[in-house]
């Protein structure tokens, strides 16, 4: 993410992100909070083996924001679930979820 905007989003309140319209609001979120293996899996249920040989399996999710970030949503009829890691030993794409 370069300085410019890094300075645009220090300080960001949900406030003033509501005030920006659309155009302004894509041009300064910053996606590094977003896995890179995990990128175009949106909507997918994926198995994972985590850098600590843990096996686990979730929807793959995205949130909202100026610092977007996926997430591990358990199952269809969830709503959200924690974030994901940043970093898997491997990824396997089991189904289109949603």
């Amino acid at each position: 993410m370069n300085t410019q905007i890094k300075s645009e989003l220090e300080g960001m309140t949900a406030d003033k992100w509501s005030s920006l319209n659309d155009r302004e609001r894509e041009a300064i979120r910053d996606y590094s909070g977003l896995s890179p293996q995990l990128k175009g899996m949106e909507g997918y249920r994926v198995e994972v083996v985590t850098d600590y040989n843990e096996t686990r399996r979730f929807i793959v999710g995205c949130s909202t924001g100026w610092r977007p970030c996926h997430l591990e949503v358990n199952n269809r009829r969830s709503l959200g679930g924690p974030s994901a890691e940043n970093h898997y030993k491997s990824v396997r794409v089991l189904y289109k979820a949603r």
